[in-house]
């Protein structure tokens, strides 16, 4: 099992322009609180809006790491989102493949149902906290944190918008509690969290919800981050933004 880290926890970032009215909150990718979520604040900030990315894994800094969780996504590449949520189906994989017992506790963390129920809950408190201070919030999550950005929506009356790049949506039965427009933006080649679109989108459809959903051609889950070499993809990158962008000051005003 996961044990609380004994050094301090990477702080929560923020980038707060004067005079923001509005707030977006980012939660980051499975990597964890790097640099390029503190770059998207930052980009953000240079729009007009305050910005947070809180560190979703601030209980486990000493193991979820971007070097190990690295190792754990390379021994479980090949599962579907649900095998990956077999602890025992995911022990055996890396059990066989001979990795080391500290990648194997990694996983043990990221695929327990309780640790993500705990991300989820720090997501909505997450915007809560952005909404006693900003009169409008909107969250922004890439891959984890796009699932949680959405899954947000399901779940919080303080948001104004939710925008997810390659996130996994929410469960179709749970669509029905978003009352916030929607912006999904996807890779082609995301075999993985695509396979969860269609039954989303059919559900927010049929619900009269405010959906924009976008699907960048040619594009590895991962395109937007630009540290990331072997997925980034410069235009699907420069025109997801300026998406995003429009949606953001169509949701919480020009700034």
């Amino acid at each position: 099992m996961a044990r609380n880290s004994p050094t301090r926890a990477k702080p929560d970032y923020s980038f707060s322009p004067k005079g923001a009215s509005s707030c977006v909150v980012v939660f980051h990718e499975v990597w964890g609180l790097v640099s390029h979520t503190q770059d998207v604040c930052k980009r953000l900030g240079k729009l007009g809006f305050a910005a947070r990315a809180p560190n979703m894994y601030s209980e486990h800094d000493d193991i979820l790491t971007p070097d190990k969780i690295q190792k754990t996504m390379e021994g479980v590449w090949e599962l579907t989102l649900e095998e990956r949520r077999d602890r025992v189906k995911v022990a055996k994989v890396l059990e066989e493949k001979g990795v080391a017992a500290e990648i194997k506790e990694v996983a043990a963390v990221l695929y327990d149902k309780r640790f993500r129920d705990r991300l989820l809950a720090k997501a909505v408190a997450a915007v809560e906290e952005a909404s006693k201070e900003y009169d409008r919030v909107s969250t922004l999550g890439f891959c984890m944190g796009g699932g949680l950005a959405l899954k947000s929506a399901t779940k919080s009356r303080h948001l104004t918008s939710a925008v997810g790049f390659y996130g996994e949506p929410p469960a179709s039965e749970d669509v029905s509690r978003i009352t916030v427009p929607v912006l999904a933006l996807y890779a082609a080649t995301d075999e993985i969290i695509n396979s969860k679109a269609p039954a989303f989108v059919e559900a927010m459809l049929g619900a009269g919800k405010d959906l924009t959903l976008k699907t960048y051609p040619k594009t590895k889950h991962g395109f937007f981050n630009d540290t990331r070499k072997a997925v980034f993809d410069r235009r699907a990158a420069v025109e997801s933004w300026d998406l995003t962008r429009w949606f953001l000051e169509r949701t919480l005003g020009r700034h």
